[in-house]
């Protein structure tokens, strides 16, 4: 009875594989040419007050770190337009290729280079070290395998992720470093520039959903139709989240 029951719980575990196999298969994002492709652009913002800039103490490793405290990239701004936000189309699954190159991360000055990097799923990364001491490479994600892993000076390690996720990424050996490593299943995503601009090029006639998402600030999407060989307009606002009160027991 029981070699009976385990062969009926193998034969499920099997067939519940398959189908998460053919699910993702059948909704993998197809990469071709693209004719008479249009352009989505526009701008990221914060709504509302901009906060006080906040800054980061070095306070280990200093002959390589430096003695100065380092102004966080958490928030970066010019005026109320928002550097390093990451646009992108959520619901395409057929366009241009993405494009070639193996991206990298590097340590340097015990500051991640660059603080935000995009790759495509399936693809690995460099994590570099090009700095005189040891870092400790500390991932946080749910889909993607998590890694806790030394490299040391002016060394190098390579992770690959296969499932889209926004993985932050820490160093353990100095708490103030933090990046983040954003897992995409298609091409259309863009980082904003130091004026908050964005731009999506190649983008098959239709009607998409374009999201706007900032560490500090969350996400927010919107409808946007792009006419072929036309240019469709998108501007994002972020407001800072309000901190939620703990409200008090009664005794």
């Amino acid at each position: 009875m029981s070699k009976l029951i385990n062969s009926y719980v193998c034969f499920l575990a099997i067939t519940m594989l398959s189908l998460v196999l053919l699910v993702g298969n059948l909704s993998a994002y197809e990469g071709g040419d693209v004719s008479n492709g249009g352009t989505i652009t526009g701008t990221v913002k914060i709504a509302g007050d901009a906060p006080a800039a906040k800054v980061l103490k070095v306070d280990k490793d200093q002959a390589t770190c430096g003695h100065d405290d380092l102004p966080s990239e958490a928030l970066m701004l010019s005026g109320n337009s928002i550097q390093n936000a990451v646009v992108s189309i959520t619901n395409i699954s057929k366009g241009k290729k993405f494009g070639a190159g193996t991206p990298s991360i590097d340590q340097k000055g015990c500051v991640f280079l660059p603080h935000v990097a995009m790759i495509p799923q399936g693809s690995s990364i460099k994590l570099l070290n090009s700095d005189d001491v040891m870092h400790n490479l500390h991932s946080w994600s749910m889909k993607n395998t998590a890694f806790n892993e030394g490299v040391a000076a002016h060394g190098n390690i390579s992770k690959t992720f296969e499932f889209p996720e926004t993985v932050k990424v820490t160093c353990d050996v100095h708490k103030w470093m933090t990046s983040w490593l954003i897992v995409q299943e298609n091409p259309y995503y863009a980082l904003t520039d130091a004026n908050g601009n964005y731009k999506l090029e190649g983008v098959p006639a239709g009607t998409y959903t374009v999201q706007a998402w900032q560490e500090s600030l969350g996400k927010t999407t919107q409808e946007v139709t792009v006419a072929a060989g036309g240019e469709a307009k998108a501007d994002f606002g972020l407001e800072k989240k309000a901190k939620k009160k703990r409200k008090r027991k009664k005794h």
